[in-house]
């Protein structure tokens, strides 16, 4: 059963101006991650070039700071914490692909806020969203070692949905001989699998349990721990494994190119954002787990309500907060 995180519109969320509970990570004085909307974010200041006419100094000033703020966006994007102690950065020395899609993301970053000055100096506010093609070339690089398969595996639907065509062949081939009961026999049992079949498919489809009253989404409350926000937090059971996201859970991720969470500095702020829906449930972490204070650890009883969660399938549709 897949875990379906988050799925935010960023082009929306990414023009929005810093919120006071926006849990902003700068990399260096002008450029910065900005965790609570999931983009990188970057201010550059231009002054236009001694005897530019004066017609044209606002122009040039505000190009000259756009191009300083592309400079520090590309800080951002390469001080992307990804997982543990790994920065894009790490990422784009042993990927092109990585590098591509740095590349990319710089094209397409949205100029927020262009400030000409007083003085004739101009500032430029530049975002770019880190979920989308961004998330999923870093993901897939960072899965891609794991990835132990050789090749595409045959899933249980395709399994099923061969053993019945093979058994819908053999019928069709049957001797011309064939009396009427043993056709009767072959339909029958043809239909059983079809029926079981469908009864798989939408177990596999993974369809979420609308019950009335169940939570809609998670807040983790880690303040008070040394944890750090990254595109690959893990929660864990105490004295345990990792409760999610496995690895099937990353793969999904991968291809999608979502974020497995999004971070805040306020907990009545994470319960109100709407990817947690209107029931989200509180989770306090006890501490973190490790030397790269990525992973947190939960009680026994945050673990159980998590893992009922998971479980009960309200964690495919559900969005997750992580307060810092």
């Amino acid at each position: 059963m897949y875990l379906r995180i988050i799925v935010i519109a960023f082009g929306v969320f990414a023009a929005e101006v810093s919120r006071a509970d926006d849990y902003i990570e700068w990399v260096a004085a002008n450029s910065g991650v900005n965790w609570t909307n999931g983009s990188a974010v970057a201010e550059g200041a231009g002054l236009a070039k001694p005897g530019t006419p004066p017609s044209l100094a606002k122009m040039m000033s505000c190009r000259a700071a756009l191009v300083d703020a592309q400079r520090n966006l590309l800080e951002s994007l390469q001080g992307v914490r990804v997982e543990g102690i790994t920065i894009v950065d790490k990422l784009m020395l042993e990927s092109d692909l990585i590098k591509s899609s740095v590349e990319g993301s710089l094209k397409g970053a949205v100029m927020t806020s262009r400030r000409p000055q007083a003085d004739g100096t101009c500032e430029v506010t530049l975002t770019a969203p880190i979920a989308g093609n961004f998330a999923r070339d870093v993901y897939s690089t960072v899965l891609a070692p794991n990835n132990q398969s050789s090749g595409p595996t045959e899933s249980a639907v395709q399994k099923a949905m061969f053993s019945s065509l093979d058994y819908v062949l053999s019928a069709i081939a049957r001797p011309a001989h064939a009396n009427e009961s043993s056709l009767e026999t072959a339909l029958e049992t043809l239909t059983r699998r079809l029926d079981n079949l469908e009864a798989l498919i939408t177990d596999q489809k993974g369809l979420p349990k609308a019950v009335r009253g169940m939570p809609t989404g998670i807040v983790i409350d880690a303040r008070g721990s040394n944890f750090i926000p990254s595109m690959s937090p893990k929660i864990r059971k105490l004295r345990a494994g990792v409760i999610y996201p496995k690895m099937s859970d990353q793969q999904t991720l991968a291809a999608r190119g979502q974020l497995v969470s999004l971070f805040t500095r306020d907990v009545t702020t994470a319960q109100q954002h709407p990817i947690v829906g209107d029931r989200p449930v509180v989770l306090k972490a006890l501490r973190t787990w490790g030397d790269t204070r990525t992973e947190i650890v939960l009680n026994s009883e945050g673990s159980r309500r998590l893992e009922k969660m998971i479980q009960d399938g309200v964690m495919q549709d559900a969005g997750v907060i992580i307060v810092l």
